[in-house]
């Protein structure tokens, strides 16, 4: 009788591959919240500049890591 066999796919691979995209767009997002809230601190001025409003920033700044970015600047 045979006890449980492990093939290694290429499947195997991929899903590493998706699970670190996963990880890098999250610390992308956590970096781009960071350095928002940073701006909101020190330069609201300069996001007022490009577009972007105090209350939009306020909003993107508050949200978690896995949540998609919504800030579009005009």
């Amino acid at each position: 009788m045979h006890a449980y066999t492990q093939v290694e796919s290429g499947d195997d691979y991929l899903r590493l591959g998706a699970i670190f995209s996963l990880l890098a767009t999250w610390w992308q997002r956590a970096c781009f919240r960071a350095e928002l809230r940073a701006d909101l601190k020190d330069k609201p001025d300069f996001l007022h500049d490009i577009g972007i409003g105090l209350h939009e920033a306020q909003a993107e700044a508050s949200r978690f890591f896995w949540e998609p970015l919504l800030l579009k600047h005009r």
